[in-house]
């Protein structure tokens, strides 16, 4: 299984870094100018990007990729999954936060990835990495 890791320090609390990263729209500025919107709300109304939300990503009508939120774990890790996607046979992002001092939090962002074709699976996984880390770095710098 081909996958990729980003870690991250944030300069603030871990609720805020996970309230940060827990919502779809947080994607809109971290990838922009990929435009990420909510399609299916979470059962739960107080976290509608939660468990079992779904969000679709791409460029202004046409917003092919989709991701189901399967696992949030409060302060701990957010998991998803690619759906729907015919060219990827596997596809799991996982986002773990651990608390390192009470303003400080890393974040390790990894990606599994399986494509049907043989060979894409490096080739995205390697602009994904790009992608995240400069994501992340813009993110970390916007909330001093």
């Amino acid at each position: 299984m081909n996958s990729i890791q980003v870690k991250q320090e944030f300069n603030a609390p871990i609720d805020q870094v996970f309230d940060l990263l827990s919502k779809h729209a947080t994607y809109n500025v971290a990838f922009a100018p990929i435009q990420v919107v909510r399609v299916k709300d979470a059962a739960d109304p107080e976290r509608p990007d939660g468990l079992g939300s779904v969000r679709r990503m791409g460029f202004g009508p046409i917003k092919p990729i989709q991701e189901q939120i399967t696992l949030v774990d409060v302060n701990k890790r957010i998991e998803y999954k690619l759906i729907k996607n015919p060219l990827i046979k596997h596809h799991l992002g996982m986002i773990e936060f651990t608390e390192l001092a009470p303003n400080k939090t890393q974040v390790d962002y990894t990606i599994e990835l399986q494509a049907r074709a043989p060979f894409v699976s490096k080739l995205i996984l390697a602009q994904l990495k790009l992608a995240i880390t400069l994501g992340f770095k813009k993110l970390a710098k916007s909330i001093k």
